[in-house]
């Protein structure tokens, strides 16, 4: 990787990794024990985003950490996701809840779905922060691995990376298919027509527009091959030798990225990669 990261290193968290992601989702635990549990690999994950020395105690809602969150491009965005895997609302316990003795109420699956919800999104800026060094859509190989990823993490990102930049073709064109693919055509085509009039202003080949072309998208009526981070683990690990191994440095890092995504999660083995190849032959 390229000099820019000096201090966190994906391998000396392997093992806490599979231990929190055993514990979270590969067990039957509490769901106070899961989502406490949840806090110990987002604070892993905020250590990643500001590259935080290893041997240093690190506490997601300290007001240093969180200064340096906020110092990154998107750092607000960051910090919002940290805060709502960490703090209660009203409606449910959150992580910090979870990890004192302070609650005594019963910790509920609806406090779970919440939580795991709002890491996913924190989970999620992991490639947000690597897309705002390196714009999406300018590497098509990086574009092709990225969807290796599970459905509900490229939904997230390319929301996310829609709303800071709403004329990227190749985001607008990727979050139609994700969108189709994990919630159906009807949420796909409220999207676009909820958008269409400034996706009518982008135009396409062939004289058609962006709204055009995804409407297109949605009548092929495509299905997710994978749904779950265990089934797109299958995938990835099929897939990944080219990507993990290109001469392209940026391609490699993005590569080792999804590798550390992927650290401690198993693999789904009633899903058959073999059909599914990315192409990676440069169209």
């Amino acid at each position: 990787m390229g000099g820019n990261m000096s201090n966190f290193r994906d391998e000396d968290y392997a093992y806490i990794l599979g231990d929190c992601l055993h514990d979270i989702f590969y067990v039957d635990s509490s769901y106070r024990g899961k989502i406490a549990q949840m806090r110990v690999l987002s604070e892993i994950i905020v250590r990643k985003l500001i590259d935080f020395k290893p041997d240093e105690q690190l506490t997601i809602g300290d007001k240093e950490v969180l200064k340096k969150v906020k110092a990154l491009t998107y750092g607000d965005h960051f910090k919002k996701c940290i805060l709502a895997v960490k703090n209660d609302t009203t409606d449910y316990y959150a992580a910090n809840s979870c990890s004192h003795s302070k609650v005594r109420s019963q910790i509920t699956q609806d406090d779970y779905t919440k939580i795991h919800d709002h890491l996913l999104d924190l989970i999620s800026c992991l490639f947000i922060q690597f897309f705002s060094k390196h714009s999406f859509g300018t590497n098509d190989k990086i574009v092709r691995c990225f969807s290796l990823l599970p459905p509900i993490i490229r939904y997230k990102v390319l929301c996310y990376l829609y709303s800071v930049d709403n004329n990227n073709k190749t985001v607008i064109d990727k979050l139609v298919l994700v969108i189709l693919k994990e919630f159906g055509t009807e949420k796909a085509t409220q999207w676009v027509e909820d958008n269409k009039s400034h996706l009518i202003t982008i135009p396409m080949l062939c004289s058609e527009n962006m709204y055009e072309h995804s409407m297109k998208t949605i009548s092929t009526k495509l299905k997710a091959t994978y749904q779950t981070i265990e089934e797109a683990k299958a995938f990835f690990d099929h897939n990944k030798k080219p990507f993990v191994e290109d001469t392209d440095e940026e391609v490699r890092e993005f590569a080792k990225l999804m590798e550390f995504f992927y650290t401690g999660r198993k693999v789904d083995t009633a899903i058959i990669p073999s059909e599914y190849v990315v192409s990676f032959h440069d169209k």
